[in-house]
Order: C-alpha cells, then sequence, then structure tokens
C-alpha cells in the first residue's frame, strides 16, 4: 500500500486537534479536515489513514474514540512547537511521517 503522506498527515492533524480535550469518534475527525483546508476526505481516505495511524503507534483508539498516542504527542508537540499557522504544523507532520517511514 502507497500510503499519501499528506492525507494521512491531514488525518492526525485533525485527530490532534479534535481529541486535545478527550478523544474524538470518527464521525468527529471527518468534520474537522475541512476546517484546515477546506476539502474533505472521503471514506477510503479517512479509513486508510487511520489504521496507518494505528499501526503505526501514533494514534490509540479506545472503544469508538481516537486519541493521540505518547508517540503522536511528541510528534505534534514537535511540530507545532515554534509555529502557529495550521498548515506549516500539517507540513511539519507530514515531513515527520515522510521520515519515519524511510
Amino acid at each position: 500500500m502507497n500510503e499519501d503522506f499528506n492525507i494521512i498527515s491531514w488525518i492526525f492533524l485533525s485527530i490532534a486537534m479534535g481529541s486535545q480535550l478527550e478523544p474524538i469518534t470518527f464521525e468527529g475527525i471527518s468534520l474537522i479536515p475541512d476546517g484546515i483546508n477546506h476539502s474533505v476526505p472521503n471514506q477510503k481516505e479517512i479509513n486508510s489513514s487511520i489504521s496507518y495511524l494505528l499501526k503505526n503507534d501514533l494514534v490509540i483508539k479506545n472503544e469508538k474514540k481516537y486519541s493521540l498516542s505518547e508517540n503522536g504527542k511528541e510528534i505534534y508537540l514537535k511540530s507545532s512547537n515554534e509555529n502557529k499557522t495550521i498548515l506549516k504544523i500539517w507540513e511539519n507532520i507530514e515531513t515527520t511521517l515522510l521520515l519515519l517511514n524511510k
């Protein structure tokens, strides 16, 4: 499977943003991407991204809700450390995921 790291990082960022106070549902995850770049991922993109993130221990699932794992939190914090714009944070996450996949 050839993962599209732009989409995976987009979904990762959606989970990070949506689960800051409590884990987020699949439905909640599907609503956030539109606020990031005014586009909506399809079900396949969301499902394959979540599968990748779970498989690589970047996200955890409890019952039917998702949140960042400790590894995921570390990536999010590093990606947003000196960057306050959503698009730059997204770009940093994508770069990190690409490097981890090598």
